[in-house]
């Protein structure tokens, strides 16, 4: 029987990433643009990377059309129970239990330790968690037994942006994209790179190729709005990127902190910036997600720092 990862998984994975990223990069006062980088973690111990096949000498641009390539040939994996923990586990990374999700892919790679799709999913469990260092050795180890998974280089790239590691993001995301020019993460991934090197226009084709790739996809909408913001400090140009995003998820709490924060760094519309935290706030009580609120409150006080600086 042969699996393949649901692509909605991927975007799960970069819509979880919204949480963890919105707060670490939103960091400071709240008046002051900030760049469309995350702040640094300590960077995380890793296994050494399997032997690949030539990096090219030259890094890609997006192209200007979308080409569908076929997506690569799954894990062979017998029709066992291993398959129902398999799916389980996905089932809870939509669903936002990314604890049970790795207790679950743990038990599929414990019933098939050569498949390499059960490592790729723990690893973006650990990675929703913020185990970055942990989800390195599964993406490593899921490399090692399918050198050809783009997925898993993909998501090693975006946890390898979490921890600042740039270099080592953009070589992952390169490969991924090699592998899979339909890659959203390789394209956001890219976009992050050429942004963070000050070639605006480049990083800006990437943010573009995600959206046309998937434009359903909230977290290509939420990733270029960050980057008209924070980057290239178009605000109207974020503002309706953002708009997006919500609409497409709108039970995603970091999406409408991160709009407040647009209205409040532009100085307008501070009801709806103060609508916006109260509703991140709202989606942050269950599951709890304490950074997001104890940012939220932190703006609320800028509001009312102004509110009574004009009476």
């Amino acid at each position: 029987m042969l699996i393949r990862s649901p692509k909605y998984l991927v975007s799960l994975a970069l819509i979880g990433l919204v949480t963890l990223f919105a707060v670490a990069c939103t960091g400071g006062d709240a008046d002051t643009a900030n760049t469309d980088e995350p702040t640094p973690v300590p960077a995380a111990t890793e296994a050494p990377e399997p032997t690949s096949e030539p990096e090219p000498t030259s890094r890609p641009r997006p192209k200007v059309t979308v080409t569908p390539t076929p997506e690569p040939e799954g894990t062979a994996v017998s029709e066992s129970e291993s398959v129902t923990f398999y799916l389980q586990a996905f089932n809870s990374i939509g669903r936002g239990e990314y604890v049970d999700a790795e207790r679950t892919f743990t038990t599929v790679v414990e019933l098939e330790p050569g498949f390499a799709r059960g490592w790729d999913g723990r690893g973006q469990a650990l990675m929703l968690q913020g185990k970055y260092e942990e989800a390195l050795r599964d993406f490593d180890k899921a490399i090692e037994l399918k050198p050809n998974l783009s997925v898993a280089y993909a998501n090693r790239s975006l946890t390898r942006i979490a921890i600042n590691d740039i270099e080592g993001a953009e070589r992952d995301a390169r490969r991924a994209f090699e592998l899979d020019e339909n890659s959203v993460a390789s394209h956001l991934v890219l976009g992050r790179v050429y942004a963070r090197e000050g070639d605006t226009t480049t990083a800006l084709e990437w943010f573009d190729l995600a959206i046309t790739t998937d434009p359903e996809d909230p977290s290509t909408w939420w990733w270029r709005g960050r980057f008209y913001r924070d980057v290239l400090g178009a605000g109207n140009a974020a503002l309706d990127d953002f708009n997006q995003a919500i609409e497409l998820a709108p039970a995603q709490a970091a999406l409408y902190l991160d709009r407040a924060q647009l209205y409040i760094q532009a100085n307008v519309e501070p009801e709806l910036a103060r609508a916006d935290l109260d509703e991140a706030i709202s989606l942050s009580q269950d599951p709890k997600l304490p950074s997001i609120i104890e940012r939220a409150e932190e703006l609320i006080v800028v509001l009312d720092e102004r509110a009574a600086a004009i009476q």
